[in-house]
């Protein structure tokens, strides 16, 4: 427990400093503009043809461990690729009006040719801005599904996490030693998303591939390292061998669940979330041990891949040629949208056959032999809860 409480301070020490950082003006919080090339007027006062496009990464704030972090890596990625000049602008805390009002500025203070951040709060004015702004193709990722853009240079990225959900539950279901999976969300859309992909893989895995295998679905009491802590230990407490907790800044607290039941060496695993949090928390144990107990029992993340989805949509758009249309897209597993990590740990521990299990399975559901189902199909919250509830019930709209 000490341990615990030790991350629990680390991670509220790491989110104050952000806070301190995003500042609370009404204005952008600005924090870094990265002009590697700097514009050079010519003598008529032109610009010359050696300055480069620009791109604004627009979000909350960085330092959550989780999406505004893969966007702000995402962007840098993207500023490489394509050789653009990328400027970060962070609005510092989760307030509507704050990003409505940080959105309209970011866009006054320079032309960007692209504009790309998460959708949060600004949903209901892009299609506005897009027409004030019609040289600047707009990005934006972790939209809703449903939710309509209707300008040509707007592109929505809504990822299918029901699909990588699945994957999940597939690879948990197929590793397991003991026959019996579990997965720990929170009662919201998004979350029950997840659960919902991740239901229908459990089952598939059981009716339709013949495993043997029984799970434990829960919801977290609160978004906390102790509750996903203790959330963990009461899974495996009760037969679980691999538990996914969908919380990706919480995750070291089912790491550290894991590793006190034994550990992978013992067949207790865990999966990440979002992006390849192996790798980070190795690269946390290498300078402190105390800071990433237990990392090692991530066998791979369950992933929302921006950066390449990103990277689609501006190569469709620098050659012109349309592949990709405007509007908001769905993006699964088919289309590496969302997915998993064959990272070092993945690829030194599953073995081949489950491998090829599982890309077999992205094959199919490209080829839409397998139809994962998704909470926002559901027509009512009660006909989600009875196939959250109930281990025979089947998909119903």
């Amino acid at each position: 427990m000490k341990k615990l409480i030790a991350l629990l301070l680390a991670l509220v020490m790491c989110l104050s400093l952000v806070a301190c950082a995003g500042g609370g003006s009404g204005k952008p919080a600005t924090t870094d503009e990265k002009t590697t090339a700097a514009a050079k007027p010519s003598d008529d006062g032109s610009k010359t043809p050696t300055d480069k496009k620009k791109i604004i990464f627009f979000t909350a704030f960085i330092g959550d461990f989780g999406l505004s972090d893969m966007g702000y890596r995402a962007v840098q990625q993207l500023a490489e690729e394509y050789n653009l000049d990328w400027t970060l602008v962070e609005y510092g805390s989760y307030d509507a009006a704050l990003a409505v009002n940080c959105f309209w500025d970011a866009l006054e203070t320079t032309h960007y040719d692209y504009f790309f951040g998460p959708s949060w709060y600004i949903e209901d004015i892009i299609d506005d801005a897009a027409a004030q702004y019609p040289d600047t193709t707009f990005i934006h990722y972790d939209v809703g599904k449903g939710v309509e853009f209707n300008a040509p240079n707007v592109y929505g990225i809504t990822f299918a996490q029901n699909e990588s959900s699945f994957m999940a539950a597939i690879l948990q279901c197929l590793m397991t030693e003991k026959g019996k999976v579990g997965c720990i969300s929170a009662d919201s859309p998004i979350l029950n998303d997840f659960s919902t992909g991740w239901l229908a893989g459990v089952k598939y895995a059981k009716k339709e591939m013949g495993l043997d295998v029984s799970w434990l679905h829960s919801y977290m009491p609160e978004t906390s390292m102790s509750a996903v802590y203790e959330s963990a230990n009461v899974m495996y407490d009760n037969g679980c061998d691999f538990v996914w907790a969908i919380s990706g800044q919480m995750l070291l607290a089912s790491c550290q669940a894991a590793q006190e039941h034994g550990g992978h060496e013992k067949g207790y695993w865990v999966l990440g979330c979002d992006y390849d949090q192996y790798e980070y928390f190795k690269g946390l144990a290498s300078q402190d041990a105390n800071s990433a107990v237990g990392y090692e029992n991530i066998l791979t993340s369950i992933t929302k891949n921006i950066a390449p989805a990103a990277s689609a949509i501006i190569a469709s758009v620098e050659s012109g040629d349309g592949s990709i249309k405007p509007g908001n897209q769905v993006w699964g597993v088919y289309e590496n949208g969302v997915g998993y990590l064959e990272n070092e740990n993945f690829l030194a521990n599953v073995p081949a056959d489950v491998q090829q299990t599982l890309k077999d399975i992205i094959n199919k559901i490209g080829a839409g032999e397998i139809v994962v189902p998704s909470y926002y199909d559901f027509n009512t919250y009660e006909a989600f809860a009875t196939y959250r509830d109930n281990p025979d019930a089947e998909f119903v709209p």
